[in-house]
Parts: C-alpha cells; structure tokens; sequence
C-alpha cells in the first residue's frame, strides 16, 4: 500500500465532503500542534533558530580556532568544559518550556559538539595524545604513531556518542540523534582502520568504504522503518544521513579510475533500489538520490569508459526515450477501466 501525506487541503476537503466535521478538523489540527517538538513548519521564528544555531556553532569554531594555540592545555580544558556547562545549561532551561522547544534541541547539538573537543584537550593534558613524529623518523615510528592517532580518535568519538545518546534519551531530539549517529560514524571507521596490519596513510580502502556504506544503509531502513510510527518524524534526517553515508562510503570504491567494475554495478544497484522504493514510500527523496546516483555514474562512464562525445549524445536519446516511456505509462493507466467495487 501506498503512504500517503495529509496537507490541510485534505483537510479541508473533508469537510466539505461530509466524511469530518468543522470540530474534528480542528480536533486533528490542534492534536498536530501538541505534538513534542513541533513548530508548525518552516517560519520566520524556525528560521531565526536554525541561522541562530549555526551561527553559533560556526562562530565558536573560529573563536577556538584563533585563541587555540594562545593558551596553554589547563587553560584549552577550562575554556572547553566552561563552554559544555553554559551550552547545557542554557538548553535545558530553554527545553523547559515548551515554546522554546527548538532553540533548547540546537543548543543542545552545540553542547554535544563541545565534547570532543574537550576530551581532545583532555587527553592532551594529561599527555595521552600522540604527536606527529620528527622529519626524522622511521617507517615504525610513523606506522606507531598511526596507531596511536586511531586509538585517540576512537577515545575522542566513544564519549561524543555517550553524551549524545543521553541527550536524545532526555530531549528526544532528532538532531542530537544525528549527532550521536555521526559519532558513531566516526567511531566505526577508526574502528575498521584499526584492524590493518599497516598504517600508511590515513586513507579509505575498500573495507572503509564499506563499513560506511553499510551503517548508511542500516540508518537509510531504520527511517524506514520508524516512519510514521514515532510522535516525532526522524526519518527525513535518518534519510539524509543514511544516503550520505552511502554516498560515502560506495563512492570511494567506485569512482577511482582504477575501481573494480563490481563496484559501479553495486552502485547502480543502490541507485535504482533508492529508485524503486520511492513511489511506494512517496518519498521525493529518494527519487532525487537515486536519479543523481544513476546520473552521476552514466557521466563518469561517459568520460572514463567511452571517452566520446557520441556516448553524451546516446545518453540524450536514452533520456528522450525514458519520457517517451512515461508517456506511454501514463496514457495506459489512465485508459484503464476502474475496478467495480463489490
């Protein structure tokens, strides 16, 4: 069965067919309304709080990036943890009240992004940070040194996803939750790095690639699967995040030049899947993944496989012929008799 989306119009229409009355679309509207977290759409108010919030986040960042190094490592741990108890704090004392909901839930993400910076001030106080080797050193050193930068990498993600996750257990907030699911991105790859033998380079291989595709494809279903079914919606940010993490993690394995073809088909195969599962779930979405995933791979075998402008031409006809298909497709199902019902 088809999902289907109520618009006020719906509503509306409703009514003036008989099937509600005035009352319970009201009944309805104002149910919406009290709904946690919910600010009745893209406003004015909602704009303020998001350019707010980021504006924040990006200006800490550069306060920090310029004052970093002009203080000492107590000094780096006080700024930091000062910076996490104002941040959760203030969020608190604004999630209390229900009007101001939304600017708490984004101080909140601040409050998180704070955490692994301070456990990164922490570790370097107490000298459990590695430093970059010498321009004198052996390829031992500099593997030893890989490792130890994994290792305080994964320290630094593990609590940044503790805090998250209990932040969104109090808040229930989706944008913690992506928060805490970008940690445990981070987490899983070092995690997979971590397992080499050798540590030549801080680059994705094929099991990186992997490993990030396939914890986007679980975040992609568990949206899915939530749908519809939580007070609050954390599919749209389940969808963004899990696509991206598909993205990601396929692209770096089938898009060098010297990629395995397997890998193109196994991205073509995600593509049309996204593609596939869109019309039943109605979610544009997907389609817009999809056909930019299909899109982006036919390009790169334009130029890498064909290297001709002819193959830019076939794609031109293949495209007329997909409309024509669509077309085609919607004259026969509008000819098509309606089922008598029994």
């Amino acid at each position: 069965m088809e999902a289907h989306r109520i618009a006020d119009k719906d509503l509306e229409r409703w009514v003036a067919q008989g099937i509600i009355s005035t009352e319970q679309r009201q009944a309805i509207l104002h149910d919406l309304e009290q709904r946690p977290g919910e600010v009745g759409g893209l406003n004015v108010t909602t704009l303020l709080f998001y350019s707010g919030g980021l504006l924040i986040l990006v200006a800490y960042s550069i306060f920090l990036g310029f004052q970093w190094e002009a203080v000492n490592s107590a000094g780096r741990v006080a700024i930091a943890a000062a910076s996490f108890v104002f941040f959760t704090v203030v969020s608190q004392v604004l999630l209390s009240q229900k009007r101001f909901r939304l600017p708490g839930e984004l101080l909140q993400v601040v409050a998180v992004a704070v955490v692994p910076l301070l456990t990164f001030a922490l570790l370097d106080a107490i000298g459990w940070l590695p430093h970059q080797p010498t321009s004198y050193y052996t390829q031992v050193v500099w593997r030893a040194y890989e490792s130890d930068l994994i290792v305080a990498r994964m320290a630094i993600a593990a609590p940044t996803v503790i805090i998250a996750a209990l932040a969104f257990w109090q808040s229930k907030s989706p944008f913690v939750l992506i928060a805490a699911l970008v940690g445990v991105f981070s987490f899983a790859l070092d995690a997979s790095l971590s397992t080499r033998a050798e540590y030549d380079s801080y680059e994705w291989r094929t099991s990186q690639g992997l490993v990030i595709g396939g914890i986007g494809l679980v975040v992609l279903t568990s949206g899915v699967l939530v749908r519809g079914k939580t007070e609050r919606d954390y599919s749209f940010w389940l969808y963004l995040l899990g696509i991206a993490g598909l993205a990601a993690g396929l692209g770096t394995i089938a898009f060098p030049p010297d990629a395995n073809w397997a890998w193109g088909v196994l991205w073509l195969a995600g593509s049309l899947a996204l593609l596939a599962v869109s019309v039943p779930l109605q979610e544009r979405l997907f389609a817009a993944a999809g056909l930019l995933g299909v899109f982006t791979y036919l390009g790169k075998l334009v130029f890498d496989v064909f290297e001709s402008a002819n193959a830019a031409l076939a794609m031109i006809v293949l495209g007329l012929l997909v409309l024509g298909a669509g077309l085609l497709y919607q004259r026969l199902t509008e000819r098509k008799p309606a089922r008598p019902r029994a």
